[in-house]
């Protein structure tokens, strides 16, 4: 980790994030650079011409891979797919809008990269929570989410929730919790260990939570520590199609807190990520240093 400034930080996360919008620097994104910098999360439009077509091109690829009729009745859980970027190109081709490209790049002050897909046809229910726990940086704050609505989102389907605000709270791993290794891999969904965390900040800091029902095309940028999840569905017969890309940054360390601990116990668990445009590897490095995850 030689020469790694942790002192940089992304754009948005610096204390002159409002003087620099005043000047100009974030170009046509000054307003998604100071809804982002002050409530954890901005909104995009991709919606075009050519936008119903590829989100058609997505749903009819990934219908087979789901049992819709056992969820609606049902029998089935939580329906996901994540990396569907590798046999659709459709997916592929989302996760680089060269808009959503763009206006990660202006605002972070880095050159993003994709590195996971997820595609979900219903809601998630998911209980809310921070990415930053799953896939992180160093520095802080280089890694962000994307959700983009594949149709227009229904009140019952279980739509996204979001906390504005909750992205200030401190940053939180398996060591700043108190976890061990062997707690964490005696727990078969690690994050459970931590949602009583994300509660009682929730309820201590008073944060309101917002749900979100766009339009076709309408997307919202998350930052790497916005808590947010996924609503109860509250009607089964409803679709919730999304696309969710995961970005981090170039020139960073790329980790995993829920699996990182005190040096003494393993330290940072480093990660390997693959850039989804190209597709390879990205390797966690600094100022020309390469680090390569221990296997």
């Amino acid at each position: 980790m030689i020469g790694l400034d942790l002192a940089t930080s992304a754009l948005i996360d610096r204390p002159d994030v409002v003087e620099q919008a005043a000047r100009g620097r974030f170009g046509p994104f000054a307003e998604q650079a100071l809804q982002l910098a002050e409530q954890g999360f901005c909104l995009l439009d991709l919606r075009d011409e050519a936008f119903p077509l590829v989100a058609e091109q997505i749903r009819v690829a990934l219908e087979p891979q789901f049992d819709l009729e056992s969820w609606r009745q049902g029998r089935a859980a939580n329906l996901r797919l994540q990396d569907g970027w590798r046999f659709c190109s459709a997916i592929s081709s989302l996760a680089g809008h060269p808009l959503v490209l763009q206006l990660l790049e202006t605002l972070y002050g880095r050159s993003p990269f994709c590195f996971q897909t997820l595609n979900f046809p219903v809601g998630s229910q998911q209980h809310f929570h921070s990415d930053a726990l799953h896939f992180h940086s160093y520095p802080f704050g280089f890694m962000c989410g994307v959700w983009i609505a594949l149709e227009d989102i229904q009140a019952g389907s279980g739509p996204l929730v979001y906390y504005p605000g909750s992205h200030r709270l401190p940053y939180c791993s398996a060591e700043s919790e108190g976890f061990s290794p062997e707690q964490v891999a005696a727990e078969p969904h690690p994050q459970r260990l931590f949602e009583p965390f994300w509660r009682q900040q929730v309820k201590q800091g008073g944060f309101a939570a917002e749900s979100f029902l766009p339009r076709q095309g309408q997307a919202l940028i998350w930052h790497a520590n916005l808590l947010h999840g996924g609503l109860p569905v509250q009607q089964r017969q409803l679709t919730r199609w999304s696309q969710v890309s995961h970005y981090y940054f170039h020139g960073c360390l790329y980790t995993t807190p829920m699996h990182s601990f005190c040096l003494a116990a393993g330290g940072a668990r480093l990660r390997d990520p693959i850039d989804v445009g190209q597709p390879k590897r990205r390797y966690s490095h600094s100022d020309g240093i390469l680090v390569k995850p221990a296997v």
